[in-house]
């Protein structure tokens, strides 16, 4: 299966001292999240000081590509009726042309994950899991928006 890397998401605790680095230091211009329609609106991790874009330049991957800082919310999982939390600790996330292969996958494996369905990102589902070295990954697949 073919894959490319749609983002990094780190952890940011203070994500003035984060913003600072990546702009001052490395130069990157910070971009505008995109959420899907009536989704991620009033949730804490939508919060703009909580929540910081960095653009892939030229990417084609839909919405929200690039890096990705995040201010940890230890409640965020249970707030979204998830076993993974998606703000704590990082991770990367490949995305994939089948995502439902991927899941088929997982569930003859035995491995648990979370699925969230269109949540931060407008046409794309994400499935969260750990791989075996507990590195959180995203496993996502895009589909543009029909219209």
């Amino acid at each position: 299966m073919t894959f490319t890397i749609h983002h990094v998401n780190l952890p940011a605790p203070d994500m003035a001292a984060s913003a600072r680095f990546y702009e001052a230091l490395l130069g990157l211009a910070p971009g505008t999240w995109t959420f899907p329609r009536g989704k991620g609106e009033g949730d804490l991790s939508a919060d703009p000081a909580g929540l910081r874009l960095y653009p892939s330049a030229g990417a084609s991957l839909g919405a929200n590509a690039g890096l990705h800082l995040i201010t940890p919310e230890p409640g965020f999982a249970r707030r979204h009726g998830l076993d993974h939390n998606a703000t704590v600790g990082g991770h990367v996330a490949i995305q994939v042309p089948e995502l439902e292969v991927v899941i088929e996958r997982l569930e003859t494996a035995g491995i648990p994950y979370s699925l969230t369905g269109e949540y931060a990102i407008p046409g794309m589902r994400h499935v969260y899991v750990y791989d075996p070295g507990m590195n959180l990954l995203e496993i996502n697949e895009y589909r543009a928006p029909a219209g």
